[in-house]
């Protein structure tokens, strides 16, 4: 079972059902993605496109960190300093691959995976 398959079905699970499904070549920034979608005639004429950060907090070296996972609107600035803030949390910085590979057995470039849809599904969204 590919990793589409096993999304969709969870989401299945959850009544959430895609309309459509766009296959696409790989695309290393966000501007490679927005041209393969409008490229495919599947796609929806109007769409936006998200953006997933994951922040590590400033911890004592004995803590384990506990990443900020970030979702907004690609064109959002999304300063670590303002998150920080309004987190209560000391220097922000984006999560190293060590950090992403050891709590979401992902890499930097990783497109989907389940934990991360469930993730977003469930966050609570805090207005910066």
């Amino acid at each position: 079972m590919s990793k589409l398959d096993s999304i969709t079905q969870a989401l299945a699970a959850l009544s959430i059902v895609p309309s459509e499904t766009v296959q696409h070549a790989s695309a290393t920034s966000p501007a490679a993605w927005r041209e393969a979608l409008q490229a495919s005639p599947k796609a929806p004429k109007e769409f936006e496109l998200l953006k997933v950060l994951v922040f590590k907090p400033k911890t004592a070296k004995s803590a384990t960190p506990v990443p900020v996972v970030v979702v907004a609107r690609d064109e959002t600035e999304t300063s670590s300093s303002s998150l920080g803030k309004k987190l209560n949390l000391k220097e922000l910085r984006l999560a190293s691959e060590d950090l992403l590979s050891e709590f979401f057995s992902l890499d930097k470039d990783s497109r989907a995976s389940p934990i991360i849809i469930f993730n977003l599904l469930f966050l609570s969204f805090v207005p910066v």
